[in-house]
């Protein structure tokens, strides 16, 4: 298994959740919505680079090979799953 793709496709999941319900809520094109997919996505992507940058340094992650993005979102690599990070071997 690999953990670090798994915790990266899981906060997707979540954060992807939230803002359904969300717009159900209030609906897309309003200015609410908007603001609040930014703060929410921003808030998301940030703490995942913090995280996996603390892995990097921890020794158990490293820069993937491949050109994935935390933001591009959900990515055909196997070793990274479009984080940019994989497992360190």
């Amino acid at each position: 298994m690999n953990i670090i793709k798994a915790i990266y496709w899981m906060n997707l999941t979540i954060m992807k959740k939230i803002l359904s319900l969300y717009e159900y809520k209030v609906g897309r094109d309003t200015d609410e919505y908007k603001y609040f997919k930014k703060e929410v996505m921003d808030y998301f992507y940030n703490e995942l680079h913090k995280f996996y940058e603390t892995l990097v340094k921890a020794q158990y992650a490293e820069k993937c090979n491949c050109d994935s993005k935390l933001r591009k979102g959900y990515n055909k690599c196997d070793l990274c799953g479009g984080s940019g990070y994989k497992p360190k071997p």
